[in-house]
């Protein structure tokens, strides 16, 4: 079945875009052949959408990017997003619009299929009902068929996007499918090929003409534009900046000429210069400021015309991952921990991701009856840890992101105890629970990040959890260097922070790496003995073989070290062995 994920931005625009979720339901036809995900991007809204979206509209994901990141960045964040789910299109609409016509997903996927080249297609838009430029000049039976776009070309002399029947009454002389110059980013349908190709949009627009120069990248990747007047949207113009706004008047500004010098002739450059400079001393303000910054070469979102992020939602509080990769009994029993009501966990509040890594026991079959309560991914291959849970960290919607190992155990209130954390900590620092072994003893999972120092303390002056791993013996939280990612809280404004896990990394050292990154960006890390978890260590590893297991520590830690470094460590270790009967020198860290 062909898959549409539905992606719409919002910022600040709650009622607009409640208004359009309402009329999305247009589009569900239980005898369609295709099936649809809808994505809500939120742009860090401050007038609670979040939680009226989520709760008039459960089945709708809500993504929070935790800042405002544009038109460019927050579509890239959904189609990032969305891209998980593996869709065959992808359908973008502004928040400020409502659906007109049923068929309207059947025809532009129609047209799209119609020709191989075809990349993406916009339909007919109308002027929402009271939101024409000319209100006066039209009477009340003209309202509704005022057109706002019917394709279109670019108008390289001005340096525009030109509307085929702006401002015109639909008479039916825009109701051919055709090819044209440019799309309407107001609501277009994009085949994932484009994306593949051609790349997301780019944020150094932020804002305005971001997809003018997708319009060119497309075009010179070899797809075609297309437009069919056969369905239709409503328009509720420049919801989100308002016409003749500050912001309008710096990024169309400032874009104009970054779009205009990058792709434009000679000729374009040269009357771009000139208007330009009559523009700096006749313009407003923020046009003046938008073209001091392009020549600053400043590009992207400006901070001055940025609201501050405050009261910041999320659709939920927590959000586990989990990757299975040959342990499928292990990542069965996690999840019967997990929903079991002892556990604290509460669906209201926590979602669970789970991602088969691979073909090798898969979980699936084993864990159909969470398949509904669960959001299931699956990876044809093994992509290793890093990857694996990058994946499922993408995919997450919380505020707060708790990794966990498949061959981990919830116990009693362990998911109380991760969200006080989490809200004791306030978003500011990352912490590791407490993981005991089926015998009740304590397991070693927090450790100083390594150094030669560290291993001569370790393994010749005996100071245990110098170099190796330790478990503190403390009834409170406290700080550490780093620690092991079997039961890992992240906040999500540490993530937007310091970034994902190193995909660099297959497996093991992928603590460490981050351990390191997060001290160079001064983020705390905690061991936290209140959140307590079962851990049948190694499940993973152990059953692929010692020697392989040790083939990729020491490809891990030399891409950590580097080499130099890491045989200096290595022949530390290899001094300790010799003169002190400690462990062997395959165990660098």
């Amino acid at each position: 079945m062909t898959k549409v994920a539905i992606i719409t931005l919002n910022y600040n625009g709650k009622n607009d875009t409640l208004e359009l979720l309402e009329s999305l339901k247009k589009l569900q036809d239980p005898n369609s052949n295709f099936q649809t995900k809808t994505i809500v991007v939120d742009n860090a809204s401050s007038d609670g959408s979040v939680s009226e979206i989520h709760k008039k509209f459960s089945e709708v994901d809500i993504l929070q990017t935790g800042e405002n990141l544009g038109f460019a960045g927050g579509y890239n964040k959904g189609i990032e997003y969305a891209k998980i789910w593996e869709p065959d299109y992808y359908f973008l609409i502004n928040n400020d619009t409502i659906i007109n016509s049923e068929n309207l997903l059947e025809e532009l996927i129609k047209t799209v299929k119609s020709e191989k080249e075809i990349g993406l297609v916009s339909p007919k838009i109308y002027f929402a009902k009271g939101f024409e430029f000319h209100k006066d000049r039209y009477s009340k039976e003209d309202l509704g068929k005022v057109i706002w776009f019917a394709g279109g070309n670019f108008d390289w002399k001005n340096i525009g996007n030109f509307h085929r029947g702006i401002d015109e009454v639909d008479r039916g002389n825009y109701d051919e499918v055709s090819q044209q110059e440019i799309f309407s980013g107001a609501c277009v349908l994009i085949k994932s090929a484009v994306f593949e190709k051609v790349g997301l949009f780019n944020e150094d627009y932020y804002l305005y003409f971001e997809d003018s120069e997708f319009s060119k990248r497309t075009a010179l990747a070899g797809f075609k534009i297309y437009y069919s007047g056969k369905v239709s949207i409503y328009h509720k113009v420049s919801q989100s900046t308002g016409i003749g706004s500050i912001i309008t008047d710096y990024y169309s500004t400032r874009n104009r000429l970054i779009f205009g010098f990058k792709y434009g002739s000679k000729r374009v450059k040269f009357a771009l210069i000139r208007q330009a400079f009559w523009q700096f001393i006749f313009g407003r303000i923020p046009q003046r400021q938008g073209i001091l910054d392009f020549y600053f070469g400043m590009v992207g979102g400006k901070e001055e015309l940025m609201d501050e992020v405050k009261n910041l939602e999320y659709p939920y509080k927590l959000s586990i991952g989990i990757v299975n990769y040959n342990t499928s009994d292990l990542t069965k029993k996690l999840l019967d921990s997990i929903f079991d009501e002892k556990s604290g966990f509460n669906k209201d509040t926590m979602e669970v991701i789970v991602l088969d890594n691979g073909n090798l026991d898969p979980a699936k079959n084993k864990i159909k009856e969470y398949l509904g309560r669960v959001k299931y991914l699956e990876n044809e291959e093994n992509e290793g840890f890093s990857k694996a849970y990058n994946k499922t960290i993408r995919f997450s919607l919380g505020e707060n992101y708790l990794m966990l190992n498949s061959d981990i155990e919830a116990m009693d209130g362990s998911f109380v105890e991760v969200l006080k954390t989490a809200e004791e900590l306030k978003g500011e620092a990352v912490a590791a629970g407490k993981l005991i072994f089926p015998n009740e003893i304590i397991q070693d999972n927090v450790f100083h990040l390594p150094t030669i120092t560290g291993a001569l303390k370790e393994y010749f002056l005996r100071q245990k959890g110098a170099y190796f791993m330790y478990a503190p013996k403390v009834e409170e939280r406290i700080r550490v260097e780093g620690a092991a990612m079997a039961a890992y809280l992240i906040p999500q404004k540490i993530l937007r922070k310091v970034g994902l896990l190193d995909e660099n990394i297959f497996i093991l050292f992928e603590d460490v790496e981050y351990a390191r990154r997060l001290k160079r960006n001064c983020v705390p890390v905690y061991f936290a003995p209140n959140i307590k978890f079962l851990h049948h260590h190694g499940a993973s590893t152990k059953k692929q073989g010692i020697e392989k297991s040790y083939e990729q520590l020491k490809t891990s830690s030399m891409y950590y070290h580097g080499k130099i470094y890491y045989w200096l460590l290595y022949y530390v270790m290899l001094f300790c062995q010799k003169f002190s009967g400690t462990r062997t020198p395959g165990e660098i860290r």
